[in-house]
């Protein structure tokens, strides 16, 4: 009888101890994603229901690691291992995994994901080995038994009713039928914070990349262009895309060491401008190019797939396309999904053999050598400054600024790299229209897609033209109320170097409606995240 006494006051201690231990992760969840809006924590019944959650898999962890299979103990150390992941994750960070995050696992290529081995490391390291410590506490030391068949059925009693909810949701129906099922795995995430519901998001994200693999072209323009479109001014037009780049390490801004020289020089001269006091519209590149080369917003994809990117409109305003990219860019069959459904549009694709963006000038000569269309839009994504930073730069970038930390150095090299694009496209036209900015900006040593960090948000907008009619005031034109040129806007200034009108209505509203997309999946005005810092 003793025995059985002492066995049962440890099983009520531990669960306690596992009751706390989960009633912290759900708050830490709610408010550190965009699960808990506003309003008290405890007032929100998905406290609750993560509570309960929670504690219902930590005990099926606890149990599987007990067991005398070794499959389930195997299932029960991998589930334990993502769950101290993600607490891992919140440790390094200060926040929860975010769908951006996990969106990006999915659609990145295999020089990405080698790129982001450091950091992915440090979150892993630690989860791995304090996963080993428990197991081998629960193996070893605590003889705790829990009867599993409670959490068990309340956890799929759960999943049972959320999917009912799901199948019978008239929106969420339509968003499967068109192959996108994230919305489904939102909904299953925030009800099953520890581990399944970001499984489930992973899986859903992966099998939602189908969505992204039709390359016929889309019919209908965006309701903001008028058509039929003029006859194009620029013969030659030529988008340059950064890569974490943020504008405060330029010393075309401002900075204190000589990053950008050659920058300065080639924007500073006749027809050219150094726009200051630009954002990106998101800090994951997979949202903001979608957002430069279509008419797709923060609120919703549904332009992306419904009207024409800027390629088809390059293209049926009789312009050749040309997608030109760094190695470390690579678009990989169906992956780098959400861009490379536009990427793929373009009648030309390229990628540079070297993951150092100098090479790039070369690609763009042997180019524009040997195609003699009179009319063509070209895109160039550089690798820039993406982590890991050693890899962004050179001996000669060491040379020219031996002082310098190894971010400077990476800006350093896309200015030489702009350098030698602007000397082939100076060779090969006369008549042509640069535009450099990058796709986000960085928290530097840290990386992107992180939290309200407004570095992230930061970029440089650098513009050059032949043409009298397209100058700083052109590009001034499209500055917002609040004072900022929105990444936004980047569709509408292309829109109009390539021949077409735009509703003024429509540009006016966009403009002054100055928002980004958030990391956390959240649209929010540009000006209150600018306040927060």
């Amino acid at each position: 009888m003793k025995s059985y006494e002492i066995a049962r006051s440890s099983r009520l201690i531990l669960l306690l101890i596992y009751t706390f231990i989960s009633a912290i992760f759900a708050f830490i969840y709610l408010t550190k994603s965009n699960a808990q809006q506003d309003g008290c924590c405890f007032e929100n019944p998905l406290f609750y229901l993560n509570l309960v959650t929670t504690l219902c898999f930590i005990v099926l962890v606890h149990k599987s690691i007990s067991s005398n299979h070794k499959l389930i103990v195997a299932f029960g150390f991998l589930f334990l291992f993502l769950f101290l992941s993600e607490i891992s994750y919140f440790i390094f960070y200060g926040e929860m995994i975010s769908e951006g995050v996990l969106d990006s696992i999915i659609e990145t290529n295999s020089q990405e994901v080698m790129s982001m081995t450091k950091q992915a490391l440090i979150i892993i390291g630690p989860a791995f080995i304090t996963t080993f410590l428990i197991a081998f506490i629960l193996k070893k030391i605590i003889s705790v038994k829990f009867n599993v068949f409670i959490p068990l059925s309340l956890y799929i009693l759960m999943l049972l009713v959320i999917s009912l909810f799901l199948i019978t949701n008239s929106s969420i129906k339509a968003e499967i039928k068109r192959g996108d099922y994230k919305s489904t795995a939102e909904i299953v995430r925030r009800i099953y914070p520890a581990a399944l519901g970001n499984l489930s998001y992973l899986f859903a994200s992966y099998t939602s990349t189908d969505i992204y693999s039709n390359t016929h072209e889309i019919e209908k323009f965006n309701k903001a262009i008028l058509l039929p479109p003029s006859k194009p001014d620029n013969d030659l037009i030529v988008f340059i895309m950064g890569e974490s780049s943020l504008v405060t390490r330029y010393s075309a801004y401002g900075y204190h060491k000589q990053t950008t020289p050659f920058m300065t020089n080639i924007f500073s001269q006749n027809g050219g401008c150094i726009i200051s006091n630009s954002h990106s519209a998101a800090a994951f590149t997979r949202d903001s190019i979608p957002m430069t080369l279509s008419f797709n917003v923060p609120e919703s994809d549904d332009n992306l797939f419904d009207n024409k990117s800027i390629i088809e409109m390059a293209k049926f305003n009789h312009y050749k396309t040309y997608w030109l990219a760094s190695a470390a860019q690579q678009i990989q069959g169906t992956f780098n999904t959400k861009f490379g459904f536009i990427a793929r549009k373009s009648e030309v694709i390229t990628f540079s053999e070297d993951s150092l963006d100098i090479n790039l000038s070369q690609s763009l000569e042997d180019m524009l050598q040997k195609d003699n269309s009179p009319k063509k839009f070209i895109f160039v994504h550089l690798r820039g400054s993406h982590q890991p930073y050693t890899k962004g730069y050179d001996e000669i970038d060491k040379q020219a600024l031996p002082d310098a930390e190894a971010y400077d150095l990476t800006i350093h090299h896309t200015d030489r790299t702009i350098k030698a694009l602007y000397d082939v496209i100076n060779k090969y036209s006369n008549n042509y229209t640069i535009i450099y900015t990058s796709d986000h900006g960085e928290i530097v040593n840290v990386g992107h897609g992180i939290g309200d960090n407004i570095d992230q948000f930061l970029i440089p907008f650098m513009f050059i033209s032949t043409n009298q009619r397209y100058n700083c005031q052109f590009i001034e034109s499209f500055r917002g109320s609040d004072g900022y040129l929105s990444g936004l806007m980047n569709k509408y200034i292309l829109s109009n170097l390539l021949g077409y009108e735009i509703d003024q209505g429509t540009l006016d509203k966009e403009k002054n409606n100055d928002r980004v997309f958030m990391p956390n999946s959240r649209v929010m005005p540009f000006s209150k995240l600018l306040n927060k810092h």
